[in-house]
């Protein structure tokens, strides 16, 4: 096994729970639910990702992984726009770009796996930087009674910026997670496509 680099993508229903309750009919929420996900996967097939990304669907969201391999110049341009068109199809959402190392097999895309065991135990990733700091900016963009969350919007870590080349035009405040730091930038205006 090795550690290699990858980008993480994450597109988070930010209010899916509000939608939930607000809604006084069981099959309009689910219909939502599953509005969300066939425009995140279909946003996220438009990304262009090679063909050994790893694309988890988590109820909530929807995660891509994708190899570091210097050939992501525009990700952070796709992740805006999809972000504006999960917004224009009328899903708040909080998107994050991550990026780190996730270990894998030399030359193999992450393995899923489903056991027969009971109980059953999905393996959708071995220990993922990626993944992890997408699901910490999830949590964090969610407000509690005594936490006031980052909100909705795209959250692009600094190392994923670092890793394609890009530095911020402004001085963004800098977002703490345990092990990151990201910038809150806009989505991308959907005439900007």
């Amino acid at each position: 096994m090795i550690d290699e680099d990858a980008f993480g993508v994450l597109f988070s229903y930010h209010e899916l729970e509000d939608d939930e309750y607000g809604s006084e009919e069981r099959a309009e929420f689910v219909e939502r639910f599953e509005g969300f996900e066939r425009t995140a996967l279909g946003l996220v097939s438009e990304l262009g990702l090679p063909e050994d990304a790893h694309v988890l669907c988590l109820g909530h969201a929807v995660y891509a992984e994708l190899r570091d391999d210097g050939t992501a110049g525009e990700l952070l341009r796709g992740v805006r726009q999809a972000s504006a068109r999960l917004t224009a199809a009328g899903y708040v959402n909080a998107t994050a770009l991550t990026h780190g190392g996730r270990w894998v097999q030399p030359e193999q895309p992450p393995e899923l796996s489903l056991s027969d065991d009971r109980p059953r135990i999905a393996h959708i990733s071995r220990p993922s930087e990626p993944l992890r700091r997408a699901l910490e900016v999830d949590a964090l963009s969610r407000s509690s009674d005594d936490f006031t969350g980052w909100g909705p919007g795209v959250y692009v870590d600094t190392e994923a910026l670092e890793a394609l080349g890009k530095t911020p035009k402004n001085a963004p405040t800098v977002l703490h997670t345990a092990g990151a730091q990201f910038f809150r930038i806009p989505a991308l205006p959907l005439e900007a496509r």
